[in-house]
């Protein structure tokens, strides 16, 4: 979908509704966008390509958009496939096109396109400018956000900030303005899901940018996937250092539970049970069920956590065993765990729970704890009362 921008600039709007999984392990129940740029002015420049799977109708827009013209630049930005499955199409359909790139990402392009290995391609680096004609770029280095040869572009003339993959969603939307997308905690929910899951790991250079970008005019921020964002920035960083920070969004809990034949899960309903009859915002997922995507994302709402898992096979449940092995590559921070564990015969669910997050930085284990024998016994609910009332 072509999207008039401002003058002598359009969105090359892509969506996909066919992949199940993003970069083969996130569930994209709402499909995917994968958004590029064009300037139509003195000069014609392109930023960002698109992915193989939306790769035909991307390069039919790009040539009606370009109306007969000939394409003189492209900026990328970022390496992924999913920006880049369209330059070889490209550099045949126009070969005296020039290409600007950070220097490592020079390095990542000969690596994903040997066979264009040769073709000469123009460095960039912080500071760098680019005239178009009335628009120019100025380039911003963000390496680490996510990739090391990351760069961002500032067009000065809009005040628009080219982000790469930051400021990012999960959102599908065929009037692709955030100010006109309805559902707002959808919004929410896959900008954080996005984050969490694909930028998380490197908060320290997000937060790097954020002090790099927070002092420019901005009237719109641009993202390779999602939204267009002008009226929610602030609303955008404020989640950005929320979540860079591991500051817990609102007072609740997170349950996650992983049961085996229902008696783990009916400790974990009881304790849902409980805490909303007190009036505390509880969220509750099956690790068994739900895909660690959206528990992960979960885990940067609330300080609290409540466990609860199976022994199995004389170690810790595997689903269990995937989340906490997620959120230590995620660098989660600032939460307090509450630990129950199951066995029938030897369990030792919570001391393997507890090993992994004495991994994590800054969280704390409470002294509340159970140990179900097989089955919930009479003898266990004060215990679980106890924990309910701590929370």
């Amino acid at each position: 979908m072509i999207v008039n921008i401002k003058e002598k600039l359009v969105m090359l709007h892509e969506t996909d509704f066919t992949q199940p999984l993003f970069e083969g392990e996130i569930p994209l129940d709402k499909g995917m966008s994968y958004n590029s740029y064009l300037f139509l002015d003195e000069k014609t420049c392109l930023l960002d390509t698109s992915a193989k799977e939306t790769k035909d109708t991307f390069y039919k827009e790009l040539l009606k958009a370009l109306n007969v013209r000939e394409l003189d630049y492209v900026v990328i930005h970022h390496l992924e496939p999913d920006h880049t499955a369209c330059i070889r199409e490209i550099v045949k359909k126009f070969p005296k096109i020039q290409i600007f790139i950070s220097m490592m990402g020079s390095v990542f392009f000969k690596n994903f396109f040997p066979d264009l290995a040769d073709l000469k391609l123009n460095i960039i680096k912080e500071g760098d400018t680019l005239p178009l004609g009335s628009h120019t770029l100025k380039f911003i280095a963000a390496p680490m956000v996510h990739w090391p040869e990351v760069m961002m572009s500032y067009e000065e003339n809009n005040q628009i900030l080219f982000s790469a993959d930051a400021f990012g969603s999960f959102v599908t939307a065929h009037d692709p303005y955030e100010k006109n997308f309805v559902d707002k905690e959808v919004l929410l929910n896959e900008s954080r899901r996005y984050f969490t899951n694909v930028i998380s790991k490197y908060t320290t250079a997000v937060l790097a940018l954020i002090q790099k970008i927070k002092d420019l005019p901005l009237k719109m921020i641009l993202s390779l996937h999602g939204l267009i964002h002008e009226d929610n920035i602030p609303t955008l960083f404020k989640w950005y250092q929320n979540w860079c920070t591991h500051s817990p969004e609102e007072e609740g809990v997170l349950i996650l539970y992983a049961s085996v034949y229902g008696n783990t899960q009916e400790a974990a309903l009881y304790l849902e049970k409980g805490l909303k009859a007190r009036g505390v915002k509880t969220t509750i997922h099956s690790l068994n069920l739900t895909d660690v995507s959206y528990a992960l994302s979960d885990t940067f709402i609330y300080s609290k956590v409540i466990l609860l898992a199976t022994t199995f096979n004389v170690g810790l449940y595997p689903k269990m065993e995937f989340y906490l092995r997620t959120i230590i590559e995620h660098g989660i921070q600032n939460k307090h765990f509450y630990l129950i564990e199951n066995g029938s015969w030897a369990p030792q669910a919570r001391d393997l729970m507890s090993k992994y997050i004495g991994e994590l930085t800054n969280c704390t284990i409470d002294p509340l704890t159970l140990t179900i024998k097989s089955a919930l016994k009479d003898s266990d609910y004060p215990f679980l009362d106890q924990i309910v009332k701590s929370v």
